[in-house]
C-alpha cells in the first residue's frame, strides 16, 4: 500500500533538510576521526582500530533495537530522533574533554555507536513513507544534496585542519550541533509506527533460516563488505602515515578519502537510483562488486597521488550505487511488516564485519603493506560468485 502523496512530499523535504547536517557528520566519520587520532594523539594501531570498530559495534547492537522499540511502544521516527540526540551528547563529551585521547575515544565511540542504532528504523520509515516505484530516486536525490554539503564542508574543514591540527576541537562542537539538528528533523518526520511483532531480540534471526534468498544475499554482503571495509577502514592511515610511503597532508587526505569519491558519488547517485528501481538486483550487485574491487587495486598499487585519486574516484562511483543498494535492498525482498527485522539482521552482520575489518586491515597493512588489496579482492570476487546462481535463476524467472 502506497503512502499518501502529502506524506511522501513531506518526507522528501525533511530528507532534503536532513542532508545538511548529515553531510557535515560524514566528514567526522571519514576521515577526521582517524586523522586526529594519528596526527594529534599519535594513537597506536590498536587504538585507531578500536575507534573505527566502535561505530560498527553499534550496527551489531541494532538487532535488539526493533524489539526494544516495540516493547516501549515508540514511534520509529521518534526513536531515530532520540538516537541522534544521544549521539550528539557523545560528540559533545569528546569536545569538552578533547585534551585526553581516552575521553576522545569514549565520547566519539559512544556517539558513533548510538548513531548507528537508528539505521533499521530509518529503513522502516522509508518503507512506510515513500512509494516503492520512487523510493530509490527520492533517496538518491537527498543523497546528492547531502554529498554537495559534505564536499563544501570537508574542503573548508580540511584546509582549517591542515593549518593547525588543534582546530579539530571547535569542529567537534559543529558535529554535535549537526547531530542534534538531524534529531530534530527526524522528530518532525511523518510518523511511522514500528511494525508489530515479537519483542524477543533474537526473533529476527528466524528469517535467515526461513528465507533462502535473504540468507544468500546476507552471505554475499558479508564477503563483499569484509573485503571492502578491510581496505577502506585503513585508507586514512595508508594515505597519512609516512611509514607507508605516502605521508600526504591533511588536505590531500581529505581530497582522497572524501572530496574526490564524494564528488563522483554525487555525479552518479541519481543514475544508480534509477537503475536500482529497474535493474535485476543480483546483476546490479555484481557490477558494483567489480567496481569496488577495481578501486581497491588501483588505490593500493597506484604510484602517485593522481593515480590513487582515480582509484578513490572509482570507489565513489561504486558507493553511488552501493549506498542506495545497502539502504534499500531489503525492501525488494522483505514483507513490508518485517522490513525492520530484515534490516536489523543486515545491519547486525554489517557491524560484525565492520568490527573485524579495521583489526584485520591494520594487521595486514603493518605486515604485508599494499598486499591488503589482494585479500580484499579475493573476498569481493567470492561475493560475486555466490550470487551467480541466484542471478541465473531470477533471469529465467523473468523470461518465463
Amino acid at each position: 500500500m502506497n503512502p499518501d502523496p502529502k506524506t511522501t512530499q513531506k518526507t522528501f523535504w525533511i530528507e532534503m533538510i536532513r542532508a545538511g547536517p548529515m553531510g557535515v557528520l560524514e566528514f567526522l566519520f571519514v576521515p577526521l576521526a582517524g586523522l586526529v587520532a594519528l596526527k594529534y594523539y599519535d594513537a597506536s594501531d590498536w587504538q585507531k582500530a578500536l575507534l573505527l570498530a566502535i561505530s560498527e559495534a553499534g550496527l551489531i547492537a541494532t538487532f535488539i533495537v526493533v524489539p526494544l522499540i516495540r516493547r516501549l511502544n515508540c514511534q520509529a521516527t521518534h526513536a531515530a530522533a532520540i538516537f541522534n540526540f544521544l549521539g550528539a551528547a557523545g560528540i559533545a563529551f569528546a569536545a569538552i574533554f578533547s585534551e585526553s585521547l581516552m575521553h576522545y575515544m569514549i565520547g566519539l565511540g559512544f556517539g558513533f555507536f548510538i548513531l548507528m542504532l537508528s539505521l533499521p528504523v530509518l529503513t522502516q520509515i522509508y518503507q512506510g513513507n515513500l512509494p516503492e516505484s520512487k523510493r530509490g530516486k527520492i533517496v538518491a536525490t537527498a543523497s546528492i544534496f547531502r554529498g554537495l554539503i559534505g564536499i563544501a564542508f570537508a574542503w573548508k574543514a580540511g584546509e582549517w585542519i591542515d593549518s593547525d591540527i588543534n582546530n579539530f576541537k571547535p569542529l567537534l562542537w559543529v558535529f554535535a550541533i549537526a547531530a542534534s539538528l538531524n534529531g530534530l528533523a527526524m522528530w518532525v518526520m511523518p510518523k511511522v509506527k514500528t511494525a508489530k511483532g515479537s519483542t524477543n531480540p533474537f526473533s529476527a534471526f528466524k528469517w535467515l533460516k526461513k528465507d533462502k534468498q535473504f540468507r544468500i544475499l546476507i552471505i554475499s554482503w558479508m564477503l563483499m563488505g569484509l573485503g571492502n571495509l578491510t581496505a577502506l577502514k585503513i585508507w586514512t592511515e595508508y594515505f597519512a602515515n609516512s611509514d607507508y610511503g605516502n605521508g600526504f597532508t591533511a588536505l590531500q587526505v581529505t581530497l582522497l578519502t572524501f572530496i574526490i569519491p564524494q564528488s563522483v558519488k554525487i555525479a552518479f547517485t541519481y543514475p544508480w537510483g534509477w537503475l536500482f528501481d529497474r535493474m535485476n538486483f543480483y546483476l546490479l550487485r555484481i557490477i558494483l562488486n567489480v567496481l569496488f574491487c577495481a578501486a581497491i587495486l588501483v588505490v593500493f598499487y597506484g604510484q602517485s597521488f593522481w593515480v590513487i585519486a582515480i582509484g578513490t574516484g572509482l570507489q565513489g562511483l561504486a558507493f553511488a550505487g552501493g549506498s542506495i543498494a545497502w539502504m534499500l535492498w531489503v525492501t525488494k525482498i522483505a514483507p513490508p511488516e518485517h522490513t525492520a527485522e530484515y534490516m536489523s539482521i543486515h545491519t547486525f552482520t554489517t557491524g560484525l564485519r565492520g568490527v573485524a575489518a579495521p583489526i584485520i586491515g591494520f594487521y595486514l597493512l603493518r605486515n604485508f603493506g599494499d598486499g591488503v588489496a589482494i585479500f580484499s579482492a579475493i573476498l569481493i570476487f567470492l561475493a560475486s560468485v555466490v550470487l551467480l546462481p541466484q542471478l541465473k535463476r531470477s533471469q529465467k524467472k523473468s523470461q518465463g
